[in-house]
């Protein structure tokens, strides 16, 4: 089995410190096989606040994909956001910006939708739908195949029309084909979890998509911090949304799919035994 730990939208500079600590302490406790982090690491990407994020990550010693968000790109510095726009993302966080990450059971890749000129949407380039196509399309065992990125490649169900990265469409298809199989997004800071659609539409071969909301920033919309806590083994998938009450990180309710020759087939949505209402701290 491996357990991936999705978090997203950090947003070091605008964090809540009791979040912070809960959400490590819940790591450790849970020792997951990856940690997926898709995007937003900072508020308005400083050097303090990147250095936070690099000493918050130095904290959970687990293999990780990590990718940058638009936040992570200097929004009024516009000579830095222009002419080295991730530079400070590198130096603190990673200097690689298509991370990946492979065992027996699991191929996790990282791109980066982060882009100067449209510094809140995101983009999403052929070269590298062309880089995802030539990692999942490959001959060798049948895993689990996971892309994490910041911006979301499918709306949720309650916002059909919420804004989705650049060039979704070409990528949808391009990927399609390949068996990829999970989509880690954030940005939205808000959760869903489902089958990846385009505009409504579903794609020929189902995959999933997971939206996490915001991990550890006070700029909560509607929704208490959260991260997702995805549970695979052979066919089965269960993906848990785990909930900070003002203490701790718990789990508030799970979801179940199986995977078959068509796609991923869900199961029936299962609250928690130990769920109960949460509302933001």
């Amino acid at each position: 089995m491996r357990t991936i730990a999705h978090l997203s939208d950090l947003h070091f500079g605008r964090d809540d410190p009791r979040a912070v600590e809960a959400l490590v302490q819940d790591l450790h406790a849970l020792s997951p096989s990856l940690v997926a982090v898709s995007g937003d690491l900072t508020q308005r990407a400083r050097r303090s606040e990147f250095a936070r994020a690099r000493d918050f990550l130095a904290r959970l010693p687990f293999p990780r994909v990590v990718v940058p968000g638009n936040h992570d790109v200097p929004l009024y510095d516009v000579v830095r956001r222009f002419a080295a726009p991730l530079r400070r993302y590198r130096a603190y966080v990673t200097d690689d910006l298509s991370p990946v990450h492979e065992d027996e059971e699991l191929v996790a890749l990282g791109i980066s939708t982060a882009r100067s000129f449209t510094w809140k949407e995101g983009r999403i380039s052929y070269e590298q739908m062309e880089a995802v196509r030539a990692r999942l399309c490959g001959p060798g065992p049948r895993r689990l195949h996971v892309l994490v990125a910041h911006h979301p490649f499918s709306p949720p169900a309650a916002k059909p029309r919420e804004r989705l990265v650049g060039r979704v469409e070409a990528a949808l298809e391009a990927f399609a084909g390949c068996g990829l199989d999970v989509v880690l997004t954030g940005h939205l800071h808000r959760v869903h979890a489902g089958s990846l659609t385009s505009r409504g539409r579903a794609l020929a071969r189902p995959a999933l998509t997971f939206h996490a909301g915001s991990a550890t920033s006070d700029r909560l919309r509607g929704e208490p911090n959260s991260y997702n806590l995805l549970r695979a083994e052979g066919p089965r998938l269960e993906a848990e949304l785990r909930v900070f009450d003002g203490e701790r990180f718990r789990a508030l309710r799970s979801s179940r799919y199986v995977r078959t020759e068509a796609g991923w087939v869900s199961e029936e949505a299962r609250p928690s035994p130990e769920a109960a209402p949460v509302v933001p701290a």
